[in-house]
């Protein structure tokens, strides 16, 4: 019964160790993938590509050089900085947010507002200028006074129609 509890105990410390080892090995992939994405690649083909998703050999030796940096004992952070400094913010693969960068987070959002606004006062012109001209008919035409009259819709339906009715037996003579 001993030796069976010391297998046991044996065969779950051999566990815990695998199951340490790779969660520090995916933990190590997990801060190299967070680098590489606010890291854009500097190749001589100007690929203008974000590190993770570049291919080229650069991007391999950036990757190889970002590893034994993480390996060393050096942060995401300072990491960025080096770079940062190296490159300029120009190596970011977006904007900081703060300064004169913190425009190109907001202008977007600015942007869609505002053109949503003109749309739909394009919209609501559009759609109002019809309103006035039949407010207008109705009033002139006393077409609202008359009991039995016809609607301001049907009105101008019958206008419609009459005129393509005319333009019709022109065509066809």
């Amino acid at each position: 019964m001993i030796i069976y509890l010391k297998k046991i105990i044996f065969v779950f410390f051999i566990v815990l160790f695998v199951t340490i080892i790779n969660s520090s090995i995916a933990s190590a992939g997990a801060v190299l993938s967070d680098l590489e994405n606010q890291l854009m690649c500097k190749c001589d083909d100007k690929c203008g590509k974000v590190l993770i998703n570049c291919t080229c050999s650069t991007a391999d030796k950036n990757r190889k050089k970002f590893t034994k940096m993480l390996e060393s004992g050096l942060t995401v952070d300072q990491i960025v900085q080096q770079q940062i400094e190296k490159y300029g913010e120009t190596v970011l693969s977006a904007p900081t947010k703060n300064g004169f960068n913190l425009t190109a987070w907001v202008i977007p959002f600015g942007a869609i507002m505002i053109g949503g606004i003109g749309i739909r006062k394009l919209i609501n012109g559009w759609v109002g200028k019809n309103k006035p001209d039949i407010e207008l008919q109705n009033i002139k035409g006393g077409i609202a006074s008359e009991p039995g009259s016809e609607k301001p819709s049907e009105a101008s339906s019958s206008k419609y129609s009459r005129r393509l009715k005319d333009e019709l037996d022109r065509l066809e003579t």
